[in-house]
C-alpha cells in the first residue's frame, strides 16, 4: 500500500509543503516531457522512422522512473545509492534524447530542479556538473572543445558557481523551515503532554483533598463523637448519683458539640481543624494527651521537643493527626491504664511515638473495615517520605512510630 510523502532527511521541507511542492512538479515535469515530446514529433511530423519511436519509448521510461520514485510507493528517505541510480539513469536517457533531438535539452534543464528539490548536496553537486557537461556536449555538436580559453573556463565556473550558491542558499532556507517545524512540532507535542499532566494532577488533587476531608472527618469529628458517646453514657449513670456534676458534664457534651460543628464546617470548607487555632504545636499535644487522660482515667506521660513549633505546615498537622487519632484508638478499643506520648526533632527528622499498655493492635488492622485511621495516618507519614510502623509490645499494648524527613 502506498505511504504517505514524506520529506527526505536531507530535504528540509515540512510534510504539507513537501506534498504541494511535489504536486507542481509532477505536473510541471510530466507535462514538459510530454510537452516537448510533441514538440519533437512536429518538428519531424510526415517522416517519422526509429528515432521518433525511440523518443517514445524514452519518454514512457522517463514517466514510469519518475512515477516510480516520487509518486506510487514512496519510501523516504531514500538510500544515496538509490537516488544516485536513479538520476544516473534518468540523465543517460535525456542525453539520448538530447542526441536524437536537440528540443530535449530543456528536459535535462529540468531536470536540475529535480536535483535541486530532493538530492542532499553530496548527490546534488555531481549531479549538476553531469547536467551541464550533457548541455555543453549537445551544444558543442557532441564534441569536447578544442579551443578552450581561460575566459571559457572562467565562464562555464562562475555559471557552476552560481548554481551551486543558489542551491545552497535554497537549501539553507528549506533546511531552516524543517527545522522550524520540527520544533514547533515538538513543542505541540509538549503542550499537549503538559495539558494531560495537568489534567492528571488536578484530578490527583481532587483525590488528595476527597482523602484529606475523609481523614480530618475521621480524625476530629470521629474523635469527638467517641467523646459525646462516652460522656453520654457517663451522664446517663451519674444523672441518679449526682445531678449537679450530670448538668455540668452536660455543658461539657454541648460545647463539644459545637466544637464539632465547627470542625465540620472546616472539613468541609478545606480548612485545617480550628481546635488548632494559634497556639504552638508542642503546647497543643501536651494539652490534648493531659486532658484526654484525665477525661478517661489515663495515666498520661507526654514528652514533646519544643522544636516541633518550627516544623512546616503540612509535617505540623500530621503530627497533630497522628497524636488525635492514636488517642482515640487508645479510648475505643486499647483498654489502657498507661500511655507515653514523646516527640523528638533532630537536624534532618522527627520522631514521634505513641505507646500504650492496652490489648494491642488486632492481626491486619489497617485492611480492616473502617479503620480508616490507621489508613489516615500512614497516608500522612508516607505522603511526607517518612515511615510509619505499628508493632504489639511483647509486654501487652501497642506502640506507633512514624519518622517525618523535615
Amino acid at each position: 500500500m502506498a505511504t504517505t510523502p514524506q520529506p527526505p532527511e536531507h530535504t528540509p521541507m515540512r510534510g504539507p509543503l513537501f506534498q504541494r511542492w511535489l504536486l507542481v512538479w509532477h505536473v510541471l515535469y510530466i507535462g514538459g516531457l510530454l510537452t516537448i515530446l510533441v514538440a519533437a514529433l512536429w518538428d519531424s511530423r510526415g517522416a517519422w522512422d526509429w528515432q521518433e519511436a525511440l523518443l517514445i519509448a524514452i519518454v514512457i521510461v522517463l514517466i514510469a522512473l519518475y512515477a516510480r520514485v516520487l509518486i506510487f510507493d514512496i519510501r523516504w528517505p531514500y538510500p544515496n545509492w538509490f537516488l544516485a541510480l536513479y538520476f544516473g539513469v534518468v540523465i543517460a536517457l535525456l542525453a539520448l534524447a538530447v542526441w536524437i533531438n536537440p528540443v530535449f535539452i530543456w528536459g535535462i534543464a529540468m531536470l536540475i530542479g529535480q536535483m535541486f528539490g530532493i538530492l542532499p548536496p553530496l548527490l546534488a553537486i555531481p549531479g549538476v556538473v553531469a547536467v551541464m557537461s550533457v548541455i555543453m556536449l549537445a551544444a558543442n555538436q557532441w564534441q569536447l572543445p578544442s579551443d578552450i580559453t581561460p575566459r571559457g573556463v572562467l565562464f562555464i565556473a562562475v555559471q557552476l558557481g552560481g548554481m551551486f550558491i543558489f542551491y545552497l542558499y535554497i537549501y539553507h532556507v528549506f533546511r531552516a523551515s524543517q527545522e522550524r517545524a520540527r520544533l514547533v512540532n515538538e513543542l505541540t507535542i509538549a503542550k499537549a503532554e503538559l495539558e494531560r499532566a495537568r489534567d492528571a494532577e488536578a484530578e490527583l488533587a481532587t483525590l488528595r483533598e476527597r482523602e484529606r476531608v475523609a481523614r480530618d472527618l475521621h480524625d476530629g469529628l470521629g474523635h469527638s463523637l467517641v467523646t459525646m458517646s462516652v460522656q453520654l453514657e457517663a451522664i446517663q449513670r451519674l444523672y441518679p448519683v449526682d445531678p449537679v456534676l450530670a448538668s455540668t458534664r452536660v455543658d461539657e457534651l454541648k460545647r463539644l458539640t459545637r466544637d464539632s460543628m465547627t470542625q465540620l464546617r472546616s472539613a468541609i470548607d478545606g480548612l485545617r481543624a480550628s481546635e488548632r487555632d494559634d497556639r504552638p504545636l508542642s503546647q497543643l499535644l501536651q494539652e490534648f494527651v493531659l486532658a484526654t487522660g484525665e477525661q478517661h482515667r489515663l495515666a498520661i506521660s507526654a514528652d514533646i521537643d519544643p522544636a516541633v513549633d518550627d516544623l512546616p505546615p503540612l509535617t505540623t498537622e500530621a503530627i497533630w493527626r497522628i497524636v488525635q487519632e492514636a488517642m482515640v484508638n487508645v479510648e475505643r478499643h486499647a483498654h489502657a491504664h498507661h500511655v507515653s506520648v514523646t516527640a523528638r526533632v533532630t537536624s534532618d527528622q522527627i520522631t514521634l511515638s505513641i505507646v500504650d499498655d492496652g490489648c494491642g493492635l488486632p492481626p491486619n488492622a489497617e485492611q480492616r473495615p473502617g479503620h480508616y485511621g490507621l489508613r489516615g495516618m500512614r497516608e500522612r507519614v508516607e505522603g511526607l517520605g517518612g515511615v510509619l510502623n505499628l508493632e504489639n509490645r511483647q509486654t501487652g499494648g501497642t506502640v506507633i512510630s512514624a519518622t517525618i524527613p523535615i
